[in-house]
């Protein structure tokens, strides 16, 4: 009798234990999941505001103003502001010469940590 009971005991904690598993791996892989979805959601936005200044500076001879509208229209959220020397729309980092012409684009985010 009094062995059945370790056993019972014992089959019980490994029970446990197994659940216990199981519930951190569905937790992790439901944070894995919703980053995931994040990360997509600022590239997608990224490459809508890049292929939204390319037309804009291949079509013409583009200002300052005409390519930050460009890649405003593009963005989820409006506004800009400026951070060490780009000029911040949405996902996309934009850096402009002393003559108003576009000289580099950044992401947001990096790929590379």
């Amino acid at each position: 009798m009094k062995r059945s009971k370790v056993v019972i005991l014992l089959l019980a904690l490994l029970l446990l234990g197994s659940n216990l598993w199981w519930a951190a791996r569905l937790l992790d892989a439901g944070i894995s999941y919703a980053q995931q979805g994040d990360s997509l959601k600022n590239t997608t936005e990224a490459l809508q505001q890049a292929l939204a200044v390319i037309r804009v500076v291949v079509a013409s001879d583009a200002s300052r103003k005409a390519v930050l509208a460009a890649a405003e229209s593009a963005a989820h959220e409006p506004g800009s502001f400026v951070k060490e020397g780009y000029v911040w729309v949405g996902s996309l980092g934009l850096r402009f010469s002393e003559d108003g012409r576009l000289e580099d684009a950044a992401p947001a985010w990096s790929p590379f940590p």
